[in-house]
């Protein structure tokens, strides 16, 4: 549970709790990958499959890493892990002032599909909205 504590960044609190990834993974449609750097966990994805769609739920990076490319890593393999589960196309949901996860699924061709406001609390009594991205699997 070190890479979950250390993937998330604390200004956005709301990370999982290790009984609720638990939960998650007991789950018969439910997959994870877990990165490792020098035998050490470095990233990790949670993703949940249903129908033509995979959702991917979680996805963390430990900071002594970032910046190495393991998030694109992480996330092209989870693309391609729902392709291989028969996915049409994935989704996720990202707190809207988070600007380096956006630009990370930005540029691994994901798309704005919606809003959701006032999803995720913030500091001081802000709210802040919940965007959900999507991206087709074809090919």
């Amino acid at each position: 549970m070190t890479v979950v504590r250390a993937g998330f960044d604390p200004q956005f609190g709301e990370a999982w709790s290790a009984q609720q990834i638990a939960g998650t993974l007991g789950e018969a449609n439910s997959f994870a990958r877990l990165a490792q750097v020098a035998s050490a966990a470095a990233g990790f994805t949670l993703c949940r499959s249903a129908g033509g769609e995979v959702e991917l739920l979680l996805i963390a990076v430990t900071p002594a890493v970032r910046g190495r490319g393991i998030g694109r890593l992480l996330l092209d393999t989870a693309c391609a892990d729902a392709r291989a589960r028969g996915a049409e196309e994935i989704f996720l949901e990202v707190r809207e002032n988070n600007m380096a996860a956006r630009r990370l699924y930005a540029r691994a061709g994901f798309a704005e599909v919606g809003r959701r406001r006032d999803y995720y609390a913030g500091s001081a009594g802000m709210r802040y909205a919940a965007l959900t991205m999507r991206r087709l699997l074809a090919g």
